[in-house]
């Protein structure tokens, strides 16, 4: 008996079904490989930076994370250039003789 008479499928279904469940097995391994190779790498420690103290020395800084993401900023940048093409737009229409 073959495995189209078995499922009761036709040969593509299956082999799709087939394909889906090996892609499913692929994924759950290569996140257990990740996982496996995140757990031995070692923690990297907090970055500094130094300046030039006032007596000439080298003092460290440490790094501060930004109060906004990047996608906030450029959504705000995006709302105001819009915002000021629309009263562009509104004062252009406003000024166009529509007596006629």
């Amino acid at each position: 008996m073959t495995l189209q008479g078995e499922l009761s499928l036709p040969v593509s279904q299956a082999l799709a079904l087939f394909v889906k469940v090996i892609r499913k097995i692929t994924k759950h391994l290569v996140d257990i490989q990740k996982a496996s190779i995140g757990a031995d790498i070692p923690l990297a420690p907090p970055t500094t930076i130094s300046r030039v103290g006032a007596d000439g020395g080298s003092v460290p800084m440490q790094w501060k994370p930004v109060e906004t993401n990047v996608e906030d900023e450029l959504n705000e940048a995006g709302d105001e250039a819009t915002k000021a093409l629309r009263e562009k737009q509104g004062e252009m229409s406003n000024s166009l003789d529509l007596s006629k």
